[in-house]
């Protein structure tokens, strides 16, 4: 029987195979797209239209992390209001910072 804490567990492995990556990038695209609010849907999901198709599956890892986040942190991080936590000041971040110029301070 699995317990409350093993079943929300997350499994951030990486994929191995095209097909994979492209059914990860599919579903993080919608994950982008569907935050929550207006201005964390329009942030990611842009960027996700930009970028998810020329990330490599170590910064879809990572893209995946971040959206485990709570929108007004991520937001945060991306203008430079809050300091970025170690584990997610990586390539994701750093091209999401570089995305929208308009919230950077």
């Amino acid at each position: 029987m699995e317990t409350l804490g093993a079943s929300r567990a997350i499994d951030f492995a990486m994929p191995s195979d095209n097909g994979t990556l492209t059914v990860l990038r599919r579903k993080l695209a919608f994950r982008a797209w569907h935050r929550g609010t207006c201005e964390a849907d329009l942030l990611l999901g842009g960027f996700a239209d930009q970028y998810l198709t020329n990330l490599a599956a170590e910064e879809l890892a990572q893209f995946e992390r971040l959206l485990e986040e709570d929108d007004p942190e991520i937001v945060g991080w991306m203008s430079g209001r809050q300091t970025i936590p170690s584990e997610h000041d990586n390539r994701v971040m750093a091209l999401l910072r570089r995305y929208s110029p308009a919230v950077s301070a």
